[in-house]
């Protein structure tokens, strides 16, 4: 609901002050760029993709099939998703800075900003309860850097980035059940 409504506001034009003083605002000294970039780093498809792989692994190591496969969906269901959003909206890429990374695809939502959102905050539903919190908290942590990077890089506006997180946070909830059920601890 949250992506919705921050797409509503971007296409009335109300958070174009907003966003444009932010890029401006984030945007890294030279000597920052490399780390900012290494940020970013963690939140791309290959990255994530090669994460969630590893988890599953781990997860049909220990003969948990149905979490592996949860996992395997949510990922990619979130990826399908946000790709869909971004071929309805088709909202152009920042052209103020100069971009720091590469990107191809339109810029609304955040698909860094989504998909960290829903890989990380879906790993620590998997961490045993007595540590979910502690993992959630740096899963959220984990998100909000990526997606910061993302403006800092001049990749996307403020906004598309919001509306990732709410994207992101919406779908890895709605699999909170199935990926926390098991998790002994």
């Amino acid at each position: 609901m949250g992506a919705v409504a921050i797409g509503l506001a971007v296409h009335a034009g109300w958070t174009e002050a907003f966003d444009r003083a932010l890029l401006f605002a984030f945007a890294p000294p030279a000597g920052l760029v490399a780390f900012v970039q290494m940020v970013t780093w963690l939140g791309n498809a290959t990255t994530r993709i090669a994460v969630a792989a590893l988890v599953a692994l781990w997860l049909l190591m220990a003969r948990d099939l149905r979490r592996a496969l949860v996992l395997g969906g949510v990922v990619a269901g979130g990826m399908i998703l946000n790709t869909a959003c971004k071929l309805i909206v088709l909202r152009p890429r920042p052209d103020l800075l100069a971009r720091l990374d590469h990107v191809t695809t339109s810029s609304f939502p955040s698909g860094h900003a989504a998909n960290a959102t829903i890989l990380y905050v879906a790993l620590a539903w998997l961490a045993p309860e007595r540590h979910r919190s502690a993992a959630l908290a740096a899963a959220l942590v984990l998100a909000a850097a990526i997606g910061l990077s993302r403006i800092a890089l001049a990749v996307h506006w403020p906004s598309d980035v919001a509306a990732g997180w709410c994207l992101g946070l919406a779908w890895a909830i709605a699999w909170r059940r199935p990926l926390a059920a098991g998790a002994a601890g």
